[in-house]
């Protein structure tokens, strides 16, 4: 009785940071990252602040969010999860299509570079994901962590600050998400741990010279 106990109780906890740490969310994360990190970001004026975090959250989190009760209608997938690979197909076009809209928006404004090389290796990664899931099954989860870890590295080497109070959580927090993806057999460690180097190679090159 105290095995399955723990059992569920393990598997809720995966279920919950999977869902906390959906990909969906990565940009809404990132500028937080961004926005509340001890640079010059700190400075930039609330308004430019709201306009940049509203855009994006619309076009890459709510949009995306909104589009999957119609895609489960239409049986496009058959759950929310979309264990199966062939299944992440037309979500993961249809999100890395709003990532990139929303990129060329942003490069088409005076804003600063860092957020739309942010921008800009999110549209990579969901694109290079999309290309692998037409063969192979990866970890999106992994490459949204990889990238926010990547995220913050860039930010600490290109403007000098100490960010550890964010690198400790996220590298302590980036060990649970590829665990409970392990644990609920969503992926096989292949597949987390190359999903996880995606992420974080493509936003550190990105970020770093772009």
């Amino acid at each position: 009785m105290e095995e399955k106990r723990s059992t569920r109780i393990l598997r809720l906890l995966s279920m919950v940071i999977s869902i906390v740490m959906h990909p969906v969310f990565l940009p809404v994360y990132g500028l937080l990252l961004i926005f509340n990190a001890p640079t010059f970001m700190v400075h930039l004026p609330a308004g430019i602040k709201r306009v940049i975090f509203l855009l994006t959250a619309v076009n890459m989190t709510i949009v995306p969010v909104a589009l999957l009760p119609l895609l489960k209608m239409r049986n496009v997938i058959t759950s929310y999860s979309m264990e199966l690979r062939k299944e992440r197909i037309i979500p993961l076009a249809l999100g890395t299509m709003m990532y990139v809209v929303t990129t060329v928006i942003f490069y088409s404004y005076q804003i600063p570079v860092i957020i739309k090389s942010f921008m800009l290796s999110a549209s990579l990664t969901s694109f290079l994901i999309l290309i692998i899931t037409f063969n192979w099954k990866i970890s999106v989860h992994a490459a949204g962590a990889g990238g926010l870890l990547a995220t913050v590295m860039v930010l600490s080497i290109r403007m000098y600050a100490d960010l550890i109070i964010f690198w400790l959580p996220l590298i302590v927090l980036t060990g649970i998400l590829m665990s409970a993806r392990l644990y609920l057999r969503s992926h096989n460690p292949a597949q987390v741990y190359t999903g996880f180097l995606i992420g974080f190679v493509s936003f550190s090159l990105v970020m770093f010279f772009f």
